[in-house]
């Protein structure tokens, strides 16, 4: 068969990918409002049912993560990108069209099975991309994400603001039904299974989770995932004891969007870093200090705007972590196993998401609203140091 043009793989997925997940977050701004207006809830009942749908989403990703790995190492990566995209179109239009709160729940929950762009893509791109190139193609595939979830909640306030909740459903199940064509029409996948009974393609998988190479880096990732995900449910209050009523909404919307325009850039400075003399293991030890040293100073601020400009050069580093960690992945295991470990990366990722919050929620309330910093930055500094540790040098 003719060499993958890995290029055009590459640009194609990364356009997507920074498309879908932009409509994936425009759902962010008003899904408390969208339940309100399906039943009579007040604010507390809403943001807990919508909290509900979130973590519903993310035990069902944390769960399909490493089934979806073993099917695409099994039949192949680009199968799954389609899987993971399409089925979150249909899916979005169908919670648009849900009669009560029961049901955003339950298809938010089959959305979460059926998802997995990120992993889907990134087990795609690795597989087709030189080995000397991934760690570039790793640091594009990031600052799409980046760049898809800072834009997506603003472009969704203002596309329901515009059309209302529910046709904001059928505008996300469009975006990605659109994305799905260009990944089935515009890319190119030289698949050879590997043949295996699910039997032991179960315990490869097990023995893949515990082994010396990945379980140090699922540990690590899943640490990263608790760090910045505590200070979710604290970041709104710690604003509002600096401005009141709609204002902290703004500010804090502010504060997470301008993180996401510095991880944009950050993931961008760490492509392009790539190809040059620091290793992946050094770049992902350096970035992991350096963000956990950045989450310190915010603390300390006590006014609004440096309290955002310091919440917004958390993202500095976060982009080097992002592509370094997923090349590492891609490096570390063979071909036929990529699926699977991206698979566990997600399951690692959503693990932490989840619980990172309650965590925050659980500290601020027991102890202070601002001990979640030096939390933080001790896991992000813990993180890096077991890398330095226990992580090997890899040859590109």
């Amino acid at each position: 068969m003719p060499p993958i043009p890995w290029q055009r793989n590459l640009y194609i997925i990364v356009a997507v990918e920074f498309v879908v997940l932009l409509a994936y977050g425009f759902t962010s701004p008003f899904m408390p409002f969208f339940i309100q207006d399906l039943g009579s809830y007040t604010d507390s009942q809403a943001a807990f049912w919508s909290g509900l749908t979130t973590t519903a989403f993310g035990l069902a990703m944390f769960i399909s993560g490493p089934i979806w790995g073993i099917i695409a190492d099994r039949w192949g990566r680009k199968p799954m990108v389609l899987r993971a995209i399409l089925g979150v179109a249909i899916l979005s239009v169908a919670t648009g069209l849900s009669p009560n709160v029961y049901w955003v729940i339950v298809l938010r929950a089959t959305q979460g099975l059926f998802s997995g762009t990120m992993a889907a893509a990134s087990a795609m791109i690795s597989a087709n991309t030189p080995r000397d190139k991934i760690p570039y193609a790793m640091g594009l595939l990031a600052m799409a994400m980046y760049a898809g979830n800072t834009l997506g909640p603003f472009l969704g306030g203002l596309i329901a603001n515009a059309v209302g909740y529910r046709n904001c459903f059928f505008v996300i199940g469009a975006v990605y039904f659109l994305g799905g064509l260009a990944v089935l029409f515009y890319t190119r996948e030289n698949f050879v299974p590997v043949i295996k009974g699910w039997g032991s393609t179960l315990v490869s998988l097990g023995r893949l989770a515990i082994s010396r190479q990945i379980l140090p880096l699922l540990v690590v990732l899943f640490m990263l995932s608790v760090g910045p995900s505590v200070m979710t449910p604290v970041i709104p209050l710690i604003i509002k004891t600096m401005r009141s009523g709609s204002e902290s909404v703004i500010a804090s919307g502010l504060a997470f969007s301008l993180m996401g325009v510095v991880s944009t850039i950050s993931a961008l400075v760490a492509s392009r870093m790539a190809g040059g003399n620091i290793s992946l293991k050094k770049m992902m030890v350096y970035s992991c200090l350096g963000t956990g040293l950045l989450y310190l100073p915010p603390m300390f601020a006590q006014a609004l705007v440096p309290f955002i400009a310091l919440m917004a050069l958390r993202g500095t580093f976060t982009g080097g972590i992002t592509m370094s960690s997923s090349s590492l992945i891609a490096l570390t295991v063979t071909e036929s196993e990529q699926g699977m470990a991206y698979g566990l990366q997600q399951s690692a990722n959503f693990l932490g998401n989840g619980l990172g919050p309650v965590l925050g929620g659980g500290l601020a309330s027991l102890i202070s609203l601002r001990v979640v910093f030096p939390v933080a930055a001790a896991l992000y500094i813990l993180a890096g140091l077991l890398v330095l540790k226990l992580l090997p040098e890899l040859k590109r």
